[in-house]
């Protein structure tokens, strides 16, 4: 597969990275500088979220929507958690762990790479299978393999503490760490949307049958983005792990998949889309968990509504599908609707010129030599110009150009 006819794809995708991230940074410092700590800590919920729904959006590129992409967030976060936690807490928690665990005890970064690397073998050992299904079939595998993640998790003693919470992890994750985990996430994945293997993917959702027959290696396009979004999703566990400091198998299942879900539908198929679409969601459900203890609004007293958010974000998703199918902002990015802006202004701005030039010869020809300046110019298949038997005027006899003169 090769692009002949746009060299410099990988421009635009870096044009449209730049401008997420130049208003991320903004937004950041803007909630760094402004914002309360209750607004920076949704804010690092908000990096948490963006990253685990921009691997899930991923590989729905495919038209598969998988269910299972939270099961890598989890791989990721506890392999971080354990190879960053201090020796002295695993040998209390975990002393039955392999020794090269056990005793191992590494930075912030090493410990991500490392459980970015792991979580995408294993995403490949096991996608093999699954990018060969499609439709129903395929959602209900990655269903699976949430479910097996989660027995496995909550079993694995001597590793994870099974279903009890692994504590003592140290303290990484911070407002600026997640803007700089977010940037290479977005960049990655709108590279991916950009690239042959993307167009391949949304070709083969569009009509699989078509693209097999069109030369396209439907299982191979899929694999590559199944494992490039486990390694996001893994990214954005490592993240978690090191901001909440204890972690349990509980809290890598339906909960957090049904609101990465939700972003990943109301964000459509764009990376811009699912960036907006990742901070109304977050902003949303943090706001609505306060209003499920009780909320006071002036004389309207709101007692104890547990599931609030929920049945709002459950209501969010169907408006969206109903009004915005195609998700928040369609199946433009930011820069492609900038672009368009601009293209579009410039075209009303040339058109203005030709106006105002147009009516300025108009006005120096004056009434009669205008007209016969736009006679002049007419088309051949112009009725005024072209005769009845579709001669023109240079064919026709000299008595008719006589008549037509002296009318």
């Amino acid at each position: 597969m090769t692009r002949t006819l746009d060299r410099f794809w990988w421009s635009r995708s870096l044009v449209g990275t730049f401008v997420l991230s130049l208003i991320l940074f903004l937004a950041t410092g803007a909630v760094d500088v402004l914002g309360s700590a209750t607004d920076r800590r949704i804010a690092i919920t908000f990096f948490i979220y963006l990253m685990v729904a921009l691997g899930i959006q991923t590989f729905a590129t495919s038209g598969i929507m998988s269910f299972g992409h939270v099961s890598f967030m989890a791989i990721g976060a506890y392999s971080a958690a354990i190879l960053t936690t201090p020796v002295q807490i695993k040998t209390q928690s975990v002393p039955d762990s392999p020794a090269f665990l056990l005793h191992a005890h590494l930075g912030f970064i090493e410990a991500t790479a490392i459980a970015v690397v792991v979580t995408m073998l294993l995403a490949l050992l096991v996608g093999f299978p699954i990018v060969r299904l499609s439709g129903a079939a395929a959602a209900v595998a990655t269903l699976g393999l949430l479910i097996i993640t989660y027995t496995v998790l909550s079993n694995y003693e001597t590793v994870t503490r099974g279903a009890k919470t692994f504590y003592g992890i140290p303290a990484y994750t911070g407002l600026y760490t997640g803007l700089a985990m977010s940037v290479p996430a977005i960049l990655v994945a709108r590279l991916l949307r950009d690239s042959d293997v993307g167009i391949c993917l949304r070709g083969s959702r569009s009509d699989e049958l078509a693209a097999r027959a069109s030369g396209v290696q439907v299982a191979g396009v899929r694999l590559v983005a199944w494992v490039l979004s486990a390694g996001l999703c893994a990214l954005g566990g490592s993240l978690y792990a090191h901001y909440v400091l204890a972690i349990s198998p509980n809290a890598f299942y339906f909960g957090v998949t049904f609101i990465t879900l939700t972003i990943v539908i109301i964000g459509g198929s764009t990376i811009s889309g699912v960036v907006v679409s990742a901070g109304l969601v977050t902003v949303m459900v943090e706001l609505l968990r306060r209003a499920e203890n009780g909320l006071t609004l002036g004389p309207l007293t709101l007692e104890q509504a547990p599931g609030l958010s929920t049945i709002a974000v459950a209501a969010l998703v169907l408006l969206t599908m109903i009004v915005r199918p195609k998700g928040l902002l369609g199946r433009w990015e930011v820069d492609e609707w900038l672009m368009r802006l601009f293209t579009a202004r410039q075209s009303l701005h040339r058109t203005e010129e030709v106006r105002r030039t147009s009516g300025v010869s108009s006005g120096i020809a004056g009434p009669g030599l205008g007209k016969g300046h736009a006679q002049d110019e007419a088309r051949p298949s112009d009725p005024e110009t072209v005769g009845s038997s579709g001669e023109l005027p240079s064919q026709r006899s000299g008595s008719e150009v006589d008549d037509v003169g002296k009318r």
